[in-house]
C-alpha cells in the first residue's frame, strides 16, 4: 500500500456557470489502481473561510473507477458565485490516512453568453 503521494500545484481557469471536468490518477507504487476510502474537491474565497464555495465529493460530484477518480463542477457550482480568484484543493482518504493531492487557484471568469 502507498504511504506517500505527491501533491501538485495546478491552477484552473473557467467560465462561471460552465462545466469542468477533470481526472485524478490514484495508483500504488506497481502503479496498480488503488479504490479511495473518500475524495473531496473543496474551493473557497478565503483558505481560512469556515464553508466552502462550493465542494465535490465522494458519490457527489466526484466518481472512482479503476483507481481514477474524475471531479466534475457543475455549471450550478459556481453560476451564483462572484468571478475573481478561489483557493482549492483535492484530498483523498485512505483508511485512516489523509493525502492532499491537489491544490491551486480556481480563476472563474465572467460568462457573455448566459443562456
Amino acid at each position: 500500500m502507498r504511504t506517500n503521494f505527491n501533491m501538485t500545484d495546478e491552477n484552473i481557469t473557467m467560465i462561471k456557470g460552465d462545466t469542468v471536468s477533470f481526472n485524478i490518477i490514484v495508483t500504488d507504487d506497481n502503479g496498480d489502481p488503488i479504490t479511495v476510502d473518500s475524495a473531496y474537491f473543496t474551493a473557497k474565497k478565503n483558505p481560512t473561510d469556515v464553508t466552502p464555495s462550493f465542494q465535490k465529493s465522494l458519490g457527489s460530484g466526484i466518481t472512482q473507477e479503476d483507481g481514477i477518480l474524475t471531479v466534475r463542477i457543475a455549471p450550478s457550482d459556481t453560476a451564483s458565485l462572484y468571478e475573481g480568484l478561489y483557493f482549492y484543493d483535492c484530498q483523498i482518504g485512505i483508511d485512516p490516512d489523509k493525502f492532499t493531492l491537489l491544490r491551486g487557484i480556481l480563476t472563474l471568469e465572467q460568462d457573455v453568453t448566459t443562456n
